[in-house]
């Protein structure tokens, strides 16, 4: 019975009070102030976190001796009759319920406290949109006595045990893309990133580094897209046949190479199947170029099933290409033309460019050579 009475008195705790919300931020420093009363002065206490029951007890930190993580501190002010606890470089996974502690004969005495961890931002995230192979300027923002602080970019969640510093103020960036820049009397720091890449795209911060609190951040989310003209254009051919794909360009890029790419023709995946000026490693592909009627045409003999997929119709520019998207079909059934004819038939699209001020305009013809 002694056992019983003991295991639960044990197991028991005198809650003091409502549960106190504490919010800090990441990189900062926040204080936990835990009163208590008259008497116990001299007893121990300490900051435990989760559920704090006898079988998961765990201790952050306890007067009288070193936490185990040193960000950790305890204080006793006893003529106040308060302790603090003081947790330094503050991170989103400090985030949760505590309690403050008072061992005393039986059973402790404790008071909650729930902590919320926020990043310093600097209001609502910002949404830009840049395109592949481009220049792209990020442009931050900051307050009045900042100037001589460090600023960077960081990508993704950008916390204590993530935080990848893409570009620093006063050093070079490991990927030489990206360069940054500070205008002190305008307030406003400049982050360029040239060549720009799908894989760029995501959460960003812009930050301004603190000494002596959390750094100051201000939320960016960078967008990636391709210069793509028109909608996609579908065209079927047969196996073992011939296809014609003729591509328009605007005036101007006469002399520009140009190329046929398939698959997502992005710059981790970028499969250039035949490009101007030099042959195919597939020698079933070849491009010519009428540079009088602005089409270049990529010609497929001896078409497969493998053939069949997304293509990208691309003509090279300084910043970024500009393509029109094909959807090739390759089918199996039998031409309606008759087998004798000496030619094979051709099936052939063609994909128009136009002004990006105006409507997607894409023209088919299906052509049969003699």
């Amino acid at each position: 019975m002694w056992d019983i009475l003991l295991l639960f008195s044990s197991i028991c705790s005198v809650v003091v009070g409502a549960p106190v919300a504490v919010t800090g931020h990441s990189g900062g420093r926040a204080d936990i102030r835990c009163t208590y009363q008259s008497g116990y002065e001299s007893n121990p206490k300490y900051l435990c976190k989760g559920e704090c029951n006898i079988v998961n007890t765990v201790i952050m930190v306890k007067s009288g001796s070193p936490a185990e993580d040193q960000r950790f501190s305890l204080s006793d002010d006893r003529t106040a009759r308060v302790f603090t606890v003081t947790i330094t470089d503050l991170r989103t996974e400090d985030e949760g319920q505590y309690w403050c502690g008072v061992e005393s004969t039986g059973t402790d005495v404790y008071s909650e406290i729930l902590l919320l961890v926020k990043q310093v931002g600097g209001g609502a995230p910002v949404i830009v949109t840049g395109y592949r192979g481009e220049r792209f300027d990020i442009r931050c923002t900051y307050e009045s006595g900042y100037e001589s602080n460090p600023k960077y970019l960081c990508k993704g969640a950008c916390n204590i045990g993530n935080k990848v510093i893409v570009v620093k103020s006063g050093s070079p960036a490991e990927d030489q893309r990206f360069s940054l820049s500070d205008n002190t009397t305008a307030r406003v720091f400049t982050v360029t990133i040239t060549d720009l890449r799908l894989e760029d795209e995501g959460q960003y911060w812009c930050g301004v580094e603190r000494s002596l609190s959390a750094d100051v951040y201000s939320e960016i989310l960078l967008l990636v897209k391709m210069v793509v003209v028109g909608a996609p254009v579908k065209v079927t051919g047969h196996t073992g046949e011939r296809a014609d794909i003729r591509c328009t360009y605007e005036s101007g890029y006469e002399s520009n190479p140009k190329y046929l790419c398939k698959g997502a023709c992005n710059f981790g995946n970028k499969v250039i199947v035949v490009k101007s000026g030099s042959p195919a490693e597939d020698q079933r592909f070849s491009l010519s170029d009428n540079t009088t009627a602005r089409v270049f045409t990529i010609t497929i003999t001896e078409l497969r099933p493998a053939d069949e997929g997304q293509y990208w119709c691309g003509v090279k520019r300084t910043g970024t290409d500009v393509y029109s998207e094909i959807l090739l079909l390759v089918k199996q059934e039998p031409s309606y033309f008759s087998t004798t004819e000496t030619n094979p038939q051709s099936s052939s699209i063609t994909v128009s460019d136009q002004n990006k001020s105006t409507d997607a305009v894409s023209e088919i013809y299906i052509c049969v050579e003699d």
